[in-house]
């Protein structure tokens, strides 16, 4: 939501928000499957014809959340190619951007419950794993910049991104899912190692 807003809509901002807050809670305290319409309007504090009014089903409703988080991670991950910075230190940024997402409590947990409903519903699974649910990553451009000017040696910056991003996953997202919270500055060495790996295979 910005200030350039009508009050109108910011109105209608904020009660989208809202709904899809009282979305989030409704799946955390009964699951997708069981979750209601009718509970998701309780815990939004509105009406079930406002719900409908801005969501058609429970599925939009899931992909609203998916989507205000794949966005947050996007906007966060967005490292613009740098000829001038140390390449080392742009990709720590890239890990960064995705250590502020799994030491945050609320993202978090979103995070988790989002996991436990695909790896629960095959068929949302594959929805989530369409082109349209899957937005362009930024590291794969920023790997072609390197390339281009000569700073990174590889044939397909794609297949090098999916190694980074296949990393970050193995050591850092997927022990957030499932073990105890952890703060970034605990993370440092990982991610310092990742750029370190990396880094030693691409270099020119």
């Amino acid at each position: 939501m910005t200030a350039s807003l009508s009050g109108n809509d910011l109105r209608k901002a904020e009660k989208r928000e809202t709904i899809i807050s009282g979305a989030i809670k409704a799946f955390e305290q009964e699951g997708y499957e069981r979750a209601s319409m009718d509970l998701v309007a309780e815990l939004a504090g509105a009406s079930k014809r406002t719900v409908y009014n801005y969501f058609y089903s429970k599925k939009d409703l899931l992909w609203a959340v998916v989507a205000e988080l794949v966005a947050g991670q996007q906007e966060m991950g967005q490292i613009p190619y740098s000829k001038q910075e140390s390449l080392e230190s742009q990709l720590r940024r890239f890990v960064d951007a995705q250590i502020h997402f799994v030491t945050d409590p609320k993202r978090l947990s979103i995070i988790r419950l989002l996991t436990s409903i695909f790896l629960q519903n095959q068929e949302l699974r594959e929805d989530a794993s369409q082109s349209d649910n899957c937005p362009p990553d930024p590291l794969i451009d920023w790997l072609k910049a390197a390339k281009k000017d000569k700073r990174l040696e590889m044939r397909d910056p794609e297949l090098a991104a999916k190694v980074f991003r296949g990393m970050i996953e193995g050591t850092i997202n997927l022990p957030a899912l499932y073990g105890p919270q952890q703060t970034a500055e605990a993370l440092k060495p990982i991610r310092d190692e990742l750029v370190t790996l990396f880094m030693t295979r691409y270099r020119t």
